[in-house]
């Protein structure tokens, strides 16, 4: 269980560190972690004092707080269009996502400060964005008990928001403003290169310094390519030369990764599978909570300096493939990937620095648990399987069909730039639409939502009313990726695997069963398919023919009386044309 400060306490608290640091530098509070007031002014000071700087706000958090951006460009130019033109590459770090994880936070504050103070040079045709904080909320609630085990610093924030969400679940279904904010940043900025900063816990090794490259299989081809042939090559072999040896996120929990691992896949709910949606380079940086505070913090600054290096090397690369998946995704790509799963027969291997580990048994629970050995380390080469092959894709259509009905919905996709047309008449159209016939839920909430898994529809053609106002999304767009993996409800975050269209489940229009009885009998009578179905039914479910409701309802649900909405998801595709004078 977390503990917190009392609001009061905190209050005073926060007072009391204003009054004592009216201009703080970079190693105030180290020891004890970054405080907001600090960090903000740190920012503001710099926007004050170089013309290079300038401090931006992209709307509210949900502890009300304005989310900002600080960037720094060389030539002092900050509109993204022009920067763009001038063939600069953008490099966005998001720091404090999980706020009690303040290497990044640190770390760019003092990066900063040097690019600024010339005691380091900005990479040339590079612009830099940072996010001193992203999850503002949970900065201000700190407790010397949260991330247990974590070594430093002293206090410690706390990892949800103001509304208890962890906000690095929240890219896709943007519940909380800060996502919202941070869509509006992103979409103004469109980073080529992403990087969200954390502290990893888990097994334990040797390194400091972990990382997730977004998983290479699911990335446009030319943008992967890139990665592996230059990319991921350059910052292993800078981190290898600053005495940072580095290896993938160690992605083993409970028990030892010297007998390899598999990479990590992170869907579009995470920083960088949101960021992959949009054809750019994300990754994410884990330091190893058991390291000492400062190391972790110089492994994150050297890895993000190394970083903006390999970016302004590989300048007009990096550009020239983002550009051909654009293009790709836009007009050339028909398939798309909705999920994936691990390719166990494909090995590839690494160098692990980790812990020699053996099992004991606990004096708590009397069962076994796993124990490293620092003083038994060791280097070698191990398994590490990141294959993933797609099982599920989709056909593209011509357009979707969403209707204003779904604001939700709507919202989000014109937060994240989709382009959308409005149907200028009420029409009948042919649709292909979708029934979900089955899917999973969890019995628990996650991140404020019951999340649908495993969905299986039937496609179907039917004639759909649709009204003045229903937006027409065209499937022409670099967005597509993103268009498709929200829309198709059996992506693994679809809107639809969120709960937004939750409603569609649920049955309106019923029948009372000594009414209806006689209606059963003449359907069960007059059509022989659906009476030995029905046969079938109660021989092959015993439960099923012993419930009476369960029987009238089945003959219902094969009945005219019922509902064609129930269970048909209520976004459509557009195979053809739109019906003539329509726009």
């Amino acid at each position: 269980m977390f503990r917190t400060i009392s609001l009061l306490n905190f209050i005073l608290w926060g007072l009391l560190a204003s009054a004592q640091h009216p201009e703080p530098h970079v190693a105030n509070r180290l020891s004890s972690g970054p405080v907001y007031t600090d960090v903000m002014a740190h920012y503001r000071k710099l926007d004050r004092e170089h013309r290079e700087a300038k401090l931006f706000q992209y709307g509210l958090t949900d502890c009300g707080k304005p989310l900002e951006l600080f960037v720094i460009s060389p030539d002092a130019e900050f509109d993204p269009a022009t920067l763009r033109r001038k063939e600069n590459v953008i490099v966005l770090v998001n720091n404090g996502i999980h706020p009690g994880e303040p290497d990044g936070i640190v770390a760019c504050m003092q990066w900063a400060e040097e690019l600024l103070n010339g005691k380091k040079a900005l990479p040339s045709k590079l612009v830099l964005c940072i996010i001193p904080v992203y999850n503002i909320d949970g900065l201000h609630i700190t407790s010397p008990y949260f991330r247990s085990g974590q070594a430093g610093p002293d206090t410690v924030a706390f990892r949800g928001n103001a509304r208890n969400l962890d906000l690095n679940r929240d890219f896709i279904k943007c519940d909380s403003e800060n996502a919202r904010s941070f869509t509006r940043l992103y979409q103004a900025w469109d980073p080529d290169v992403f990087v969200d900063t954390h502290v990893t816990d888990g097994a334990d090794y040797q390194h400091v310094m972990t990382l997730i490259n977004s998983q290479r299989n699911k990335l446009s081809p030319d943008i992967s390519r890139l990665m592996q042939d230059a990319v991921l090559p350059s910052l292993y072999a800078g981190m290898d030369s600053a005495g940072i040896p580095m290896c993938p996120y160690v992605n083993v929990w409970g028990s030892s990764p010297e007998e390899g691992f598999n990479g990590f896949m992170e869907g579009p709910r995470y920083a960088s599978g949101y960021s992959a949606l949009f054809n750019a380079f994300p990754f994410v940086t884990e330091t190893h909570m058991l390291k000492p505070y400062e190391q972790r913090i110089r492994a994150t600054r050297v890895f993000l300096e190394i970083l903006t290096e390999t970016a302004s090397s590989l300048n007009s690369p990096i550009r020239d493939a983002r550009a051909k998946a654009r293009r790709k995704t836009a007009v050339e790509q028909d398939m798309f990937p909705l999920r994936w799963t691990l390719d166990t027969t494909r090995t590839d291997s690494i160098r692990f620095m980790g812990y020699s580990s053996q099992s004991r048994t606990s004096t708590v629970t009397g069962l076994k648990v796993v124990q490293f050995d620092k003083a038994r380390p060791f280097t070698k080469i191990i398994p590490y399987r990141n294959t993933y092959v797609a099982i599920d894709m989709v056909r593209k259509p011509l357009a979707y069909l969403v209707p204003q009905a779904w604001r939700e919905v709507i919202e989000r996709l014109q937060l994240n730039g989709v382009r959308m047309e409005r149907l200028d008449r009420d029409t009948v159209m042919e649709l292909e639409c979708y029934y979900i016939r089955d899917h999973k839920t969890g019995k628990t909430p996650y991140e404020a939502h019951y999340v649908h898994s495993d969905v299986q529809v039937e496609k179907r053609i039917q004639r759909i009313p649709c009204f003045t106002g229903d937006y027409i999304i065209y499937c022409n767009q670099e967005l597509n990726r993103y268009i498709i993996e929200t829309l198709e409800p059996t992506a693994v975050d679809a809107f639809f695997a969120w709960g937004f269209f939750d409603s569609i489940l649920q049955q309106k229009e019923w029948f009372s069963d000594y009414l209806f009885d006689a209606d059963a009998q003449k359907m069960v009578d007059s059509d022989p398919v659906l009476a030995k179905a029905f046969e079938e039914k109660k021989r092959n479910e015993p439960a099923f023919a012993t419930d009476a409701w369960a029987m009238y309802s089945w003959i219902y649900q094969h009945s005219p009386w019922y509902e064609p909405s129930h269970l048909r998801y209520p976004v459509f595709r557009l195979t053809t044309g739109l019906p003539s004078g329509q726009k």
